[in-house]
C-alpha cells in the first residue's frame, strides 16, 4: 500500500474498495466505495490497512467518474473501523489510524515490530501477522482447499474476486483450470502432489520436482484469477498471447510463491522450463526474446505483470511488447516485437530455429 501511494496521480481521486465477501468486517464494509481526492484528510488516517489482516484497498478513479463522497462522514465511519477497546481502556485499533505511503513508514511508530529485536523473532512476528500457516497435517483434497483458502485471506491479491475451492477435475487435456472465479480446479494426481508439497512444507522437508511441479499448476491458476477486469471473449490467438503472459509470470515468481507457502523452491530449472504445460516452448521463445534484446530481465518480469493484472485479457500482446521495448537496451520498434511474439507462439517453429532468426536480425537492435 505505502507502494501504491507513491504511485497516486496529481488531481485523481482515491476509491475505498473492500474485498466484498463474506469475510468482509460490518465496520470495513461502511468504508466501502468511498470516493475522495487523494488530499483529503480522510486518506491521512484511513487509507487501507485498518486492522489485521485487512484485505482492503485504494483505486485510483478519475475525478467525477464516481460521486464524491462526505469527507466528515467518511472519517467517522474510519474512526469506528478502527475503535476496538481492550480491557486496559485502551484502542486496540489506534496503531492503523496510519498511511505507510504519506509517512514513508511499513509498519505504524507503535506496532509491535518495532519492540522486537533480533531476526529470528522479527521473522516470526511477520509470518504471525501474515495470517496464514499451514496448520495440521493434511489428509485430503477438502484439506488442500482449507488450506488454499487460508493462503488467499492472507494474500488476497491472487483472487480479485475472492477465492471459492480448489477441486479435482476429470477434464481431458488439462493438468488444471479455473473460471476467473475463484476456483481452481486439478487434476487428482496434482492435488495430491500439492497435498504432499504443503505437507513436506510443514514438516520442513524438502519438496520433490513432481511436487513443485504440481505447485506450479496451481500457482499458474492462481494467476489467472488476479487479473482485475475478469474474463472476456477471446480469439485463439488472444488466448495463446494471454496464456503466455499468465505462463511467463507464474514461473517466474514461483520461488517467491513457495516462500510465501513457507517453503523454498528447490528445482529452479521450473523457472525457465516446464515441459508438463502445453505453453512451455513459447514462453521459452519469449525468453529467448528478451534475452536478444538485452531487455533488463526483472523489469520485463514486473511490467508484464502488471499489464497481466490490471490489462483486458483481449490486450495482452500489449504488456508482452512493451516490456520488452520499453526495458531493452536498443530502440525496437513495438511492431517488430509483437511479430517476433507471433512467431514464438507458433508450435511448428522449433526452438531452435526461433534463436536462429532472432540471430539473422541483429540488425534490428539499435543503441537508444
Amino acid at each position: 500500500m505505502a507502494g501504491k501511494w507513491a504511485e497516486v496521480l496529481p488531481n485523481y481521486y482515491l476509491q475505498y474498495r473492500t474485498a466484498k465477501d463474506n469475510h468482509v468486517r460490518v465496520s470495513h464494509q461502511a468504508l466501502a466505495d468511498i470516493t475522495l481526492p487523494s488530499d483529503d484528510a480522510f486518506w491521512i488516517s484511513y487509507y487501507p490497512p485498518n486492522g489485521w489482516r485487512c484485505r482492503c484497498n485504494a483505486i485510483q478513479v478519475r475525478k467525477g467518474k464516481y460521486p464524491e463522497s462526505d469527507s466528515a462522514k467518511s472519517i467517522a465511519h474510519g474512526e469506528a473501523a478502527t475503535s476496538q477497546i481492550g480491557k486496559d481502556g485502551k484502542n486496540k485499533l489506534e496503531i492503523f489510524r496510519f498511511n505507510p505511503g504519506m509517512q514513508k513508514a511499513v509498519f505504524p511508530p507503535k506496532h509491535p515490530y518495532n519492540k522486537v529485536a533480533g531476526a529470528q523473532k522479527v521473522k516470526a512476528l511477520v509470518k504471525e501477522e501474515t495470517g496464514f500457516k499451514i496448520g495440521k497435517q493434511l489428509k485430503t483434497g477438502a484439506d488442500v482447499s482449507r488450506v488454499m483458502g487460508d493462503f488467499a485471506t492472507a494474500n488476497p491479491e491472487y483472487f480479485v474476486r475472492g477465492y471459492q475451492f480448489t477441486k479435482a477435475t476429470n477434464k481431458r487435456g488439462v493438468n488444471g483450470y479455473t473460471t476467473l472465479r475463484g476456483d481452481i480446479y486439478l487434476k487428482s494426481d496434482r492435488i495430491t502432489l500439492v497435498k504432499e508439497a504443503l505437507n513436506n512444507i510443514r514438516s520442513g522437508n524438502k519438496t520433490t520436482f513432481a511436487q513443485e511441479d504440481a505447485i506450479s499448476t496451481m500457482h499458474h491458476e492462481m494467476w489467472h484469477n488476479a487479473n482485475k477486469p475478469g474474463n472476456t471473449r477471446l480469439s485463439i490467438s488472444q488466448t495463446k498471447t494471454m496464456e503466455l503472459a499468465n505462463e511467463f509470470v507464474s514461473r517466474k515468481t514461483l520461488p517467491e510463491f513457495m516462500k510465501k507457502l513457507g517453503g523454498e523452491l528447490q528445482n529452479e530449472n521450473l523457472v525457465n522450463d516446464r515441459k508438463s504445460t502445453g505453453y512451455n516452448k513459447m514462453v521459452r521463445k519469449y525468453d529467448q526474446l528478451v534475452e536478444w534484446s538485452n531487455a533488463h530481465k526483472t523489469k520485463v518480469l514486473e511490467s508484464v505483470k502488471d499489464h497481466l493484472i490490471s490489462g483486458d485479457y483481449n490486450n495482452q500482446m500489449e504488456g508482452l511488447v512493451k516490456a520488452v521495448t520499453k526495458n531493452s537496451a536498443f530502440k525496437i520498434k513495438d511492431a517488430t516485437i509483437e511479430t517476433l511474439i507471433n512467431y514464438a507462439k507458433d508450435e511448428s517453429i522449433p526452438e531452435e530455429m526461433y534463436l536462429d532468426l532472432l540471430s539473422r536480425n541483429k540488425s534490428l537492435l539499435v543503441k537508444k
